[in-house]
This record gives C-alpha cells, sequence and structure tokens, in this order.
C-alpha cells in the first residue's frame, strides 16, 4: 500500500534522512522510533511531501512520485491520500470544533456541507467529544483539541493518517485520553504512521516498530522483536535510556 525507496533529504550541508526504503501494507500500525535528531519528523513529512526529498520514490495506493521529478500535480495528488496529526493541533483556535472539521472536506473536497457536518458529529462523538459540538478550540483543553484534530484528519478519508509525536505537546494527564482514540483506531484497522516517544502505545498497538537513529533505519520488527530481543546494540542503548 505505501512504499518508500531510497529516501534522501539534507538541511544544508547536513544529511538527515539517508536512503530511507520502508513498506507499510493496508491496516497496518507502523510505529517509528529513536533517539531525537534521529531524522523521525524528517521522514514522516516527506511522505506526503510538506518537505521534499531530494530523491527517492513514495508511492500510496498505486500513486508514484519520483522526488526528482515530482510535479505539482503529482504531490496533491499523493497528499489527498494522507492526513496528518501535528504535535500542536493547528486548529483555527476562533472557529468550533465542528467547523474545524467540515473545513477540510468542504473546502478541499468541495462536499456538500450537510454530510460534512453530519460526519463531522459522529466523528467527534467516536472521539467522545459529542458535548463539544459548537466549543471553540480555544475553549478546549489540550487532549480535546488533539482528539478534535484527529477527527478531522478521519473526515478526510485517507489511505493513511501521520502522527507526529501527537502528544509531546500535552500534559502527561492528558496523554492517555489522546492515546485511547488512537487505540481505538488501529482496533478499527485504520493505517497510521506514528512517530512517537510513547513505547506503551508502540508496544500495545504497534503491528511493526522502526528504530531509526543518524538518519537511517537501524531495524525494524514486530513488538515483541523490538522491545524483547533487539538485535542491535544502539537500539537496545535507545530503550535502556528511555526505560
Amino acid at each position: 500500500m505505501i512504499s518508500l525507496s531510497n529516501i534522501h533529504k539534507s538541511f544544508k550541508k547536513h544529511q538527515v534522512l539517508k536512503g530511507i526504503s520502508l513498506k507499510v501494507g493496508k491496516g497496518e500500525v507502523v510505529v517509528i522510533i529513536g533517539p531525537s535528531g534521529s531524522g523521525k519528523t524528517t521522514l514522516l513529512r516527506c511522505i506526503n511531501f510538506l518537505t521534499p526529498p531530494e530523491e527517492g520514490e513514495i508511492e500510496i495506493s498505486g500513486v508514484r512520485v519520483d522526488a526528482k521529478n515530482a510535479t505539482k500535480k503529482e504531490i496533491l495528488k499523493l497528499r489527498k491520500k494522507t492526513a496528518m496529526v501535528f504535535q500542536g493541533f493547528n486548529l483555527f483556535s476562533n472557529k468550533s470544533a465542528l467547523e474545524n472539521i467540515t473545513e477540510g472536506p468542504v473546502i478541499v473536497q468541495k462536499r456538500n456541507k450537510s454530510e460534512a457536518a453530519e460526519q463531522a458529529k459522529k466523528l467527534l462523538d467516536s472521539v467522545g467529544l459529542s458535548d463539544k459540538y459548537d466549543a471553540r478550540a480555544s475553549q478546549l483543553s489540550g487532549g480535546q483539541q488533539q482528539r478534535v484534530a484527529i477527527a478531522r484528519a478521519m473526515a478526510l478519508n485517507p489511505e493513511v493518517i501521520l502522527f507526529d509525536e501527537p502528544t509531546s505537546a500535552l500534559d502527561p494527564e492528558l496523554v492517555n485520553e489522546v492515546l485511547s482514540v488512537m487505540n481505538e483506531l488501529a482496533r478499527n484497522g485504520v493505517t497510521m504512521i506514528v512517530v512517537t516517544h510513547e513505547m506503551k502505545f508502540a508496544k500495545n498497538a504497534a503491528t511493526k516498530v522502526v528504530v531509526m537513529d543518524n538518519g537511517t533505519i537501524i531495524e525494524q520488527g514486530s513488538p515483541e522483536e523490538i522491545f524483547d530481543n533487539p538485535r542491535e546494540e544502539r537500539t537496545r542503548q535507545f530503550l535502556k535510556k528511555i526505560n
């Protein structure tokens, strides 16, 4: 379903990604872990060309883009296959939860307003915010805002949802309410690629864990393989430090 092949990215003279290749199947939950500065977020942003890679190929459900020759039309087509949940929520603070969710389907996808609103209500129900339809984003807690952001991503009916450390900006007591929504998505077979420091989520929800260091994938496997019997010494060092 998703194939990354030989992805390279540099910022000035600093090479951040050094030939990353990765495959993700439909319904998989791939969690990317590793030390800060290893290239995790850059890789995630390269998938939908928010950060354009300099070399390599990205394919999502039959849409293939060659980084060196990518056209705006191809990039737009690829982006339509994805939705992204950021660290900082990125909601319109003066709009209601409902309006934040319907914005994309109505304006970008040209969908009917009433149908988009009905879908948004169902999505808010699904993330435990059925009493917050009309609440402005600025009136919501960080955990509630992130749940709205997840509902907004789901409203686009993407092939894959990309999560960039979705709990890192939250107070510790709010983390679980977001992770519970993500766990539910995983149980429902939603394809996800997640950059996170939440090892409990990686252990419980991931179908595959990818370990990055210094711009490369150093190993990947099931949660049991990575957490219980890592092959690489660098992985063992990382897990020991965070545990």
